[in-house]
């Protein structure tokens, strides 16, 4: 019985295979179906990135009801300042002064949003703050960093008193009774209309002092508007002849808030960035990517490997940014969050820095600070298949990559998140240039049609 048990177990594998060797593989099925021209091999390469850097000039940096006001100093970056020009209106409807009105306080409060600093020592040093009067109007033509130049204030400083602010929760300071004055004799049909009494009062000038020469250091102060404001207390005489107190209350960049912002590292533009990349927030200076040539990169490895260019097809194309690590985490606390690939465009008479389009799919590589790699990657696939395939005399300074800072918000209402650069926050990184072992790469993943 046992032997027959093996017998009975040997006949049923010898027929299993007998079944298994019947069945044969036909790698050429369907093969006639495709043109031998499209025939595909998907491939990998890296190609080094040429990078060079370049300020951001005429950055959008209107933002609405937030001022940025302060300064800092760096031995790499230099001296990067941001004031701030914002309009004034009447928080009310209208306004009624009554007979002989006086002035008995003109109380400017600044709340602070957020404080931005490099070094954490720097957090509560005293600065001093300046206000001033615009003599230029405020419109939708003053949106960019470079908007607004010292000649169109007047260099009276309007603050009675301390003008010290040391960092705390708000700012609180008296102004020259002689603006409460001003706005009492201001007709009452151009201080009950917001555009006409902006252009009769123009608005205020922000500024603070820079860091003493030689020294580093300093703190920008991100000021809320929206929950500060000007109170005027008066006295004035009522129906009766009795002498009253009351007070009104005057918006700051309800309508139009501008920060004027300029940075020191302008000497460190270079069209090749060898022995580093400095990454800086608002208008410094940025990594940056000629798009031509990088097109003339491109056709040079394209001929180099015999790929015929009409013939390639780009799945996926990353550009990489390394960097190292010094050993104390808190350096991380001041490089961007994101570093994403912009271009300037233009319209309506007006330039702005935006993302490229990629960034609107979360599937893809968005530019975040990866700390375990110890780089920012981001995606240019559809933005670099398209500068192949246009004419070269085609391609101009608009089509060049600006690594920037990004932000992002949500729209509860609609869905949607949208991307922008950041125009709000400042930062500072130090990226491998060009001649460290971990340099900026440009890694593909391709086919060639045959």
């Amino acid at each position: 019985m046992k032997n027959r048990g093996v017998s009975i177990a040997l006949a049923t594998l010898l027929a299993l295979s007998c079944l298994t060797s019947c069945i044969t593989v036909d790698n050429t099925l369907g093969s006639a179906l495709v043109p031998t021209n499209q025939d595909i091999t998907i491939r990998t390469a890296t190609i080094d990135l040429p990078v060079g850097m370049k300020m951001a000039d005429s950055l959008q940096t209107s933002i609405l009801q937030s001022s940025t006001i302060g300064s800092i100093r760096s031995d790499q970056f230099g001296l990067f300042r941001s004031d701030a020009a914002v309009s004034v209106t009447a928080a009310y409807d209208s306004i009624i002064w009554g007979k002989n009105p006086s002035v008995h306080s003109l109380v400017l409060s600044l709340a602070l949003d957020s404080a931005q600093v490099v070094d954490p020592t720097q957090r509560y040093i005293p600065q001093n703050i300046y206000v001033h009067r615009l003599k230029k109007d405020l419109d939708s033509t003053m949106v960019y960093n470079n908007s607004i130049t010292a000649a169109d204030y007047d260099h009276e400083v309007l603050t009675t008193g301390g003008v010290v602010y040391a960092g705390g929760e708000s700012y609180a300071v008296n102004l020259n009774p002689k603006l409460g004055e001003e706005l009492f004799r201001i007709p009452m049909a151009t201080l009950d209309s917001s555009e006409l009494f902006m252009k009769a009062f123009k608005g205020l000038y922000f500024r603070c002092d820079d860091p003493l020469e030689g020294t580093e250091g300093g703190r920008l102060n991100v000021f809320d508007l929206s929950s500060s404001s000007i109170i005027l207390t008066y006295d004035y005489d009522d129906d009766n002849g009795d002498r009253k107190r009351s007070s009104a209350t005057f918006s700051l960049g309800a309508y139009f808030c501008v920060n004027v912002s300029t940075s020191g590292a302008r000497d460190l533009e270079t069209d090749d960035a060898i022995d580093g990349i400095y990454a800086e927030g608002l208008c410094g200076i940025k990594p940056h990517i000629d798009a031509l040539r990088l097109r003339d990169l491109m056709d040079s490895w394209a001929a180099a490997n015999q790929i015929p260019k009409g013939n390639l097809i780009i799945a996926k194309a990353t550009v990489s940014f390394p960097f190292e690590y010094y050993g104390d985490y808190k350096q991380f606390d001041y490089y961007p969050r994101s570093l994403y690939p912009c271009q300037r465009t233009r319209g309506d008479h007006k330039v702005f820095f935006s993302p490229i389009d990629e960034i609107n799919d979360d599937t893809l590589e968005a530019g975040s600070l990866d700390r375990s790699k110890l780089c920012y990657t981001s995606n240019i696939t559809f933005w670099l298949q398209d500068l192949l395939k246009r004419d070269r005399s085609k391609i101009t300074a608009d089509d060049d990559l600006w690594i920037m800072s990004t932000q992002s918000s949500y729209s509860s209402y609609t869905g949607v998140t949208s991307y922008y650069a950041d125009y709000f926050y400042y930062s500072q990184g130090c990226l491998n240039g060009m001649g460290d072992v971990r340099h900026p790469e440009l890694r593909l993943t391709f086919a060639v049609l045959k």
